[in-house]
C-alpha cells in the first residue's frame, strides 16, 4: 500500500470545525470504511464526566461535529453506547490505555467468549473495524475508529490492506485538531497579551534571540523571557514556536 501524504494536505488545512468535518466526510470513501469516529480520550477517573459528553451533556450524533468529536457512526449506537456506560467496560478503551498500536477487533471477536459490547455494536452495524490510540506531544490521548457492517471474515483483506493508512489518517486528523485547537486558544487569548508580549513575539517570529531582543527592546534578557513565557501561556503553546505560530494564526502579529 502506497501512502500519499498530500491527500492530507485537506485536514491540514482546515480553519474551522466545519472544514474539517467536511474532510471528515469524505475519508470514509478514501479508508473504505463507513463508519469513523474521532474523540478525546479522558483517564478512567475523568471517564464518568468527559468520555463521549460535551458540556456536560450527553453528545448525540446529530450534534456532531463539536470542537473535538467527530462520528459517522450510527446515531441509534452512539446513545447506546452511552446509556448503557460502555465507556468503563469497552476492551477496545482499555487496550487504546495500554499501548498505542493499531487495535482490531477481530481480536476480541476470536475469544472463546467475547465481551457483549462486540455483539451489541453488530447489532448496530458495526461488525469489525479497527481503532488507532492516539499519544499526542503534549500528552493528550485521543482515539481514532473506523468500522464497517461487513464481518470480520469479509473485511479481513481489506483491514489487512488498509490498517496502515488508518493509522496514518488518525494521526494527520489528531494533528489537524491539535491546529484547530491553537487557533480556537489563540483567538480568544491574543487580546490578553500584554504590548511587550506582543513586541516580543514578533520580534522573536523574525529569528530573533531574547538577547538581541532585549537589545532591540532596551529591555534584559531575563525580561525578554518573562514576557515570551507569558504569551506562551495565554496562547496555550507548549513552547515558543507554538506560540509565535498561535500570534500568527490570530492576527496579533504579522510577522
Amino acid at each position: 500500500m502506497h501512502h500519499h501524504p498530500y491527500r492530507y494536505e485537506g485536514l491540514l488545512g482546515a480553519r474551522s470545525v466545519e472544514a474539517l468535518d467536511a474532510e471528515f466526510q469524505q475519508l470514509t470513501q478514501s479508508l473504505g470504511y463507513e463508519a469513523l469516529f474521532y474523540a478525546p480520550l479522558s483517564p478512567r477517573r475523568e471517564r464518568a464526566a468527559a468520555a463521549f459528553q460535551l458540556d456536560d451533556q450527553r453528545i448525540t450524533a446529530q450534534g456532531m461535529p463539536s470542537r473535538h468529536i467527530f462520528t459517522t457512526f450510527p446515531a441509534a449506537w452512539i446513545e447506546r453506547y452511552q446509556s448503557v456506560g460502555y465507556a468503563e467496560v469497552d476492551p477496545v478503551l482499555i487496550a487504546a490505555n495500554l499501548s498505542p498500536l493499531p487495535i482490531l477487533w477481530r481480536t476480541f471477536l476470536a475469544q472463546a467468549s467475547p465481551h457483549p459490547i462486540f455483539a451489541d455494536a453488530r447489532a448496530h452495524g458495526l461488525a469489525s473495524g479497527l481503532s488507532i490510540p492516539i499519544y499526542g506531544a503534549t500528552g493528550e490521548r485521543a482515539i481514532f475508529s473506523a468500522a464497517t457492517a461487513a464481518s470480520p471474515e469479509a473485511s479481513a483483506e481489506h483491514e489487512a490492506r488498509m490498517v496502515g493508512e488508518v493509522y496514518l489518517t488518525a494521526i494527520y486528523f489528531h494533528q489537524a485538531i491539535q491546529q484547530l485547537d491553537m487557533q480556537w486558544v489563540a483567538s480568544r487569548s491574543a487580546g490578553k497579551l500584554s504590548p511587550r508580549e506582543i513586541e516580543s513575539l514578533l520580534w522573536a517570529a523574525r529569528g530573533k534571540t531574547a538577547w538581541e531582543i532585549g537589545l532591540i527592546l532596551s529591555i534584559s534578557e531575563h525580561t525578554v523571557t518573562f514576557h515570551l513565557n507569558n504569551a506562551k501561556r495565554k496562547l496555550g503553546a507548549v513552547n515558543r514556536h507554538q506560540a509565535i505560530a498561535a500570534a500568527i494564526s490570530s492576527g496579533a502579529i504579522s510577522p
